[in-house]
């Protein structure tokens, strides 16, 4: 197999306890090389949106803090940098949906040292879901257990990274919560994104499970 972003052989490893497993090893579809490309984000950061910086509350989340929305605690994994970029365009852009897996280890780990009780997939609008054909956070999600109770009210909602920063803080709530027979009251939540890029979609989809009940929530992205 060869790797999506440089073309040289993808080596598989095994371990025993591999053999096993009742299904067989996923393969990776990039080489350690370009995996050791994407940069992790370590300390220092801001502690609402989780970038990179010397200040506990950056001017952007300062911002935001000031005009009364509660807080994140947003903890963002890597930078969202040249190669961070060429992966979401092969992967959301380009119909790569195979490279969902390259993070999904990565995420769950992260996710099992949150103390929460339900996890919850920022979704995509009806019109994106057709054209690209997969919510890319669910498929990022592939091997947590989720919930999938937010959707968007806008059947044509736009996409994100179409929009410029100024656009994207005017856009108007395009959540809502399906429930059914789920009672949110008391319940903490983490909800998880593929990019932070203004917060406003974390913001959204945080007051909308406020209202329904929501003790606490958290955010999780994969990118900042």
């Amino acid at each position: 197999m060869r790797c999506e972003f440089c073309g040289k052989g993808v080596a598989q490893t095994w371990q025993l306890w591999d053999f096993w497993q009742f299904k067989p090893k996923s393969q990776q579809p990039i080489c350690q090389d370009c995996w050791g490309m994407f940069t992790p984000i370590i300390g220092p950061t801001c502690q609402e949106c989780g970038r990179a910086s010397r200040q506990e509350t950056c001017e952007d989340c300062q911002v935001w803090l000031e005009e009364g929305y509660p807080p994140l605690k947003n903890q963002a994994l890597f930078k969202y940098d040249a190669m961070m970029h060429d992966f979401f365009q092969q992967y959301k852009f380009r119909g790569g949906y195979h490279l969902r897996t390259i993070f999904q280890e990565v995420l769950h780990k992260r996710l099992a040292e949150v103390s929460v009780d339900m996890i919850v997939p920022i979704p995509v609008s009806p019109d994106t879901l057709a054209m690209r054909g997969f919510n890319q956070v669910n498929g990022l999600l592939e091997i947590c257990e989720i919930d999938d109770i937010l959707c968007c009210i806008s059947h044509n909602k736009s996409v994100q990274s179409l929009k410029t920063r100024q656009d994207r803080l005017n856009t108007a709530q395009p959540f809502m919560c399906q429930l059914g027979n789920l009672d949110l009251t008391g319940q903490r939540i983490c909800l998880v994104d593929d990019v932070y890029t203004t917060g406003r979609t974390l913001r959204h989809a945080a007051t909308c499970l406020y209202e329904c009940g929501a003790k606490q929530i958290c955010t999780i992205t994969l990118a900042r």
